[in-house]
């Protein structure tokens, strides 16, 4: 009987016949793969790990590496000798990079496989799994790191001790750059356990950038625990050897002044002097039926909806209702229909005035948000506010508010309903549309407070005839959240006037960001001392400029004092935020939001309308080396975007927000593809909740597909057939899209003097395929690789860099070679069957044996098809059912090989 050992290497074997390989556990999925035996290699006890003398830090870095990960998957740490002191006989790792361990690369290239001994690729990494040494290359630090975490998945336990598929390896990613960013502060312990899991999850799936947003970045006093919780994930990035970039922009914060933000004007607002003070007039506004007491055919009157198949989801409730007779229910929702289901009325509400939206709302067992946009007009459809709201599943009436400017419109459609892919049912009723006076004023020197006395509009004076006082205690002395006008006896105001305001309100808009007014320097100067403090203290390798809030500075006459348009503005005020970059680390890569900048942007929120599309001009202001974020959910076409970019000298990464659907990211990573400017992929998010996605996206920038699983050919006797076999196949990347492979085809020739020819092969079933071809009686050696186009039009090679490396296998004479013995072929072993096993008996000093089957043949016949050559210390076989469908002992011969 085999002895224990040997059991255990079957049994690894016969998970290897299942499909269970490791290979195909690897993600992301490498450029070239494939097994080498059936038999793996077989460690009981210690591993031995060789690296090169006196070790560099970074050789440091990945021995203390390989110790941690290989411990705490066998559970025996590694003993580890520096390459001078490695013996033969050991089962080894030998790890190292090919200027200081030459020897492992003469070694990878000893074995004859395609493109193994040479490394051309950053990151790269190969490795070869021999019969007692295991062969791990790569062209730095983090190749090395990433080449460790693909050959852990080739180690398994069986029984005790542990094996390592034969296999090989040959990896490198797509494209330089996989960003992963981070969106939070380390201010206390759960936001660092927030910064810390991201990080090790973008490392453990071959991510090599962080980008770190974090909003205290650039301030110089934080808590220790903040300080030392920064300076933490600073090291470990940089232990790594990941590339971290940081943003400290001022508009990717919460900004505690106020006053910086940009001012909206609100012009001619109509008050009269009371008593102590002055109250806003009416302006008279109506939503028509906003209480839905009138129908027509089952459609509620100055109110509609699209697309028309949407009518069907509402109805007239004369039960369920606010006040008056009747509400507006939606009933039966569908949670996967994904069609806009509000009901919409268009209003005209006159220019530069703020309002208050109030409704009111009922729900039963229902799932989604409510949805609240302020829509401008065509060709922009500016998103004036634009919520989608969180709502009790089960509620009685409650009444909702949402405040809300349109800017220098006088129209705008009003959508109210709920969201998509909601369900249950919800009721509105007595939506009502208010003029909201006065609301968070900016006070400041180029935002004045202006009123005028009607009629004769006569400029008042504040301090004579009227004062200012804030209901709230201000947070700055620019910014008052509740102003009160108030007149003051004895000046020009008397009660009863009439007057008009004009001022400034700040706008708050997604959730809470604000932008920064361009028109002032403070920012500018602020940025200084935040680039300062971030550099001292974290030293990071590049910088993020995060403006993904445009400037609204076409509603500001200051700000257009420099004769640029608001694209352009905001252009200019993010190329003097790099050059103050560029003043203190001249050649830091500097990366920027790329919202403002993508002309092909579909969701324009408040940016301003009388440009078409916003940000003409922009791009134009930057310096040619700041690199852009082309966003996949902001993007129309990604392919014009590129192209943008590209044509105005920008290189860009290929962004996907992680809450969106994946396919954009799918679609991107083909676009990307076909861009010359596109350097790397970003995945950006505020919510650890869709990371899931995150290892699915880092294999879009290694390996698109399709994939090759193939197990060079060898022959030790000449075949009267060559077989070649290969698994190929495409992933679906998180979509609902079947993969399949639309074309497979193998190219060979045999030398001396054949030809190449491409043909298709022969599908096995599961991914696998098979080309046979009888060789020419004068051939002594074939060539071959492999092609596949998969569902999306991509189309891979088999070595990658085919045909300028190409598989071959030598084919020996048929009187055999000159390595073995003519005794080697003196006796043929007859197996014994079992299932799809076979075994036979041990041959005194066999080195090796070979495996032939072929039906209705003789023996000679049978010595020239070759299966499978294994090594002498194995006597069984698993013969896959799929290849060889019978397995009677009159087909089966095994010839035992013994070494000179």
């Amino acid at each position: 009987m085999p002895n224990r050992s040997l059991r255990i290497a079957m049994a690894l074997l016969m998970c290897v016949a299942l499909g269970q390989a490791g290979l195909h556990n690897i993600k992301p999925r490498p450029q070239q793969m494939g097994l080498l035996s059936i038999a793996p290699l077989v460690i009981d006890g210690a591993l031995v790990l060789t690296i090169p003398d006196n070790p560099l830090p970074s050789e440091a870095v990945v021995r203390d590496e390989c110790l941690a990960q290989l411990t705490a998957l066998m559970g025996i740490p590694p003993i580890v000798v520096p390459y001078s002191e490695w013996q033969q006989g050991q089962v080894s790792l030998w790890v190292g990079t090919p200027t200081r361990f030459p020897d492992l690369m003469d070694s990878l290239a000893a074995s004859q496989i395609p493109g193994l001994g040479q490394i051309g690729n950053e990151e790269e990494y190969q490795v070869l799994v021999d019969d007692s040494i295991i062969y791990l290359a790569g062209s730095d630090q983090l190749g090395l790191q990433w080449g460790l975490m693909s050959l852990m998945k080739l180690i398994a336990p069986v029984n005790g001790v542990f094996t390592i598929d034969r296999a090989y390896i040959r990896d490198w990613p797509d494209f330089a750059k996989r960003v992963c960013t981070i969106n939070s502060s380390v201010r206390i312990q759960s936001q660092l356990d927030y910064v810390d899991s991201l990080t090790n999850m973008a490392y453990n799936y071959k991510m090599d950038e962080i980008e770190w947003n974090d909003p205290d970045g650039g301030h110089p006093i934080r808590s220790d625990f903040a300080m030392a919780s920064a300076r933490a994930i600073r090291s470990k990035i940089d232990r790594r050897g990941q590339f971290l970039t940081f943003g400290v922009d001022r508009t990717a914060l919460r900004v505690l002044d106020l006053s910086w933000q940009e001012g909206v004007p609100i012009r001619n607002e109509a008050m009269t002097v009371g008593a102590t003070y002055l109250t806003t007039n009416s302006y008279g506004i109506n939503v028509a039926n906003g209480g839905f007491e009138s129908w027509s055919a089952n459609v509620p009157s100055s109110w509609t909806m699209y697309p028309a198949s949407s009518y069907a989801t509402i109805s007239r409730d004369n039960t369920q209702r606010h006040s008056g007779s009747s509400s507006l229910r939606w009933a039966n929702l569908d949670p996967g229909y994904d069609l806009d289901r509000t009901v919409h009325q268009r209003l005209y509400l006159g220019r530069h005035r703020l309002f208050n939206l109030k409704l009111w709302v009922k729900t039963q067992n229902f799932s989604g948000k409510l949805r609240l946009l302020v829509l401008g007009d065509e060709p922009v459809n500016n998103h004036f506010e634009n919520r989608r709201i969180s709502l009790t599943p089960t509620a009685n009436w409650t009444q909702i508010e949402m405040d809300f400017s349109i800017f220098n419109e006088d129209t705008v459609s009003l959508w109210i309903g709920p969201d998509v892919y909601s369900s249950g049912t919800l009721w509105i009723d007595d939506i009502v549309v208010e003029p909201l006076g006065l609301r968070n004023m900016l006070r400041r020197d180029d935002t004045p407070l202006e009123v005028y006395k009607q009629p004769g509009n006569i400029l008042m004076r504040e301090g004579v005839d009227y004062s200012v006082a804030d209901l709230n205690s201000p947070p700055t002395d620019d910014y008052i959240v509740l102003p009160r006008i108030s007149r003051i006896a004895g000046g020009q105001l008397t009660q009863g006037n009439s007057v008009t305001v004009n001022y400034y309100t700040a706008i708050i808009f997604q959730d809470g960001r604000e932008t920064v007014c361009f028109s002032k320097l403070e920012p500018l100067e602020y940025y200084q001392r935040q680039i300062a403090v971030l550099d001292s203290a974290l030293a990071p390798d590049g910088f993020k400029i995060h403006i993904n809030e445009v400037t609204l500075a076409g509603y500001d006459p200051l700000c257009l004092s420099r004769g640029l348009s608001p694209g352009q503005l905001c252009g200019w005020h993010c190329n003097e935020l790099a050059e103050i970059i560029n003043a203190r680390r001249p050649d830091a890569p500097i990366r920027i939001y790329g919202d403002a900048f993508d002309i092909w942007v579909d969701d324009n929120r408040c940016h301003p309308v009388e440009t078409s599309p916003w940000t003409v001009g922009a791009l134009q202001q930057l310096m040619p080396e700041i690199e852009i974020m082309a966003m996949s959910d902001y993007s129309t076409n990604l392919d014009s975007s590129f192209a943008y970019f590209n044509a105005n000298g920008h290189s860009a990464v290929m962004a996907y927000y992680g809450s969106e659907n994946f396919s954009e990211a799918v679609n991107g990573a083909i676009s990307a593809r076909k861009a010359p400017n596109c350097t790397g992929f970003q995945f950006y998010d505020w919510d650890i909740s869709v990371t899931n996605k995150l290892l699915d996206f880092s294999c879009l920038g290694w390996n698109f597909g399709p994939f090759f699983i193939h197990s060079p050919v060898e022959y030790s006797a000449r075949p009267d057939t060559v077989s070649l076999v290969f698994e190929a196949w495409a992933d679906s990347f998180r979509i609902n899209q079947v993969p399949s492979l639309t074309a497979k085809s193998v190219t060979y020739r045999f030398l001396p003097g054949g030809n190449w020819a491409t043909v298709t092969p022969t599908s096995l079933g599961s991914n696998r395929y098979r080309l046979q071809v009888v060789p020419p009686a004068n051939a002594t050696s074939i060539e071959y690789y492999f092609r596949a186009t998969d569902h999306r039009n991509q189309v891979r090679l088999h070595p990658p860099d085919a045909p300028l490396r190409v598989f071959s296998a030598a084919l020996p004479p048929a009187g055999g070679n000159d390595q073995f013995e003519d005794r080697e072929y003196s006796g043929g072993i007859l197996p014994r069957v079992s299932g799809s096993m076979i075994e036979w008996d041990h041959v005194k000093d066999a080195s090796s044996y070979e495996i032939h089957w072929c039906r209705d043949a003789g023996y000679d016949q049978k010595r020239q098809s070759l299966v499978s050559v294994v090594p002498g210390i194995q006597t069984e076989f698993f013969l896959d059912p799929q290849l060889y469908d019978q397995l009677d002992p009159k087909y089966l011969i095994v010839y035992a090989r013994f070494k000179k």
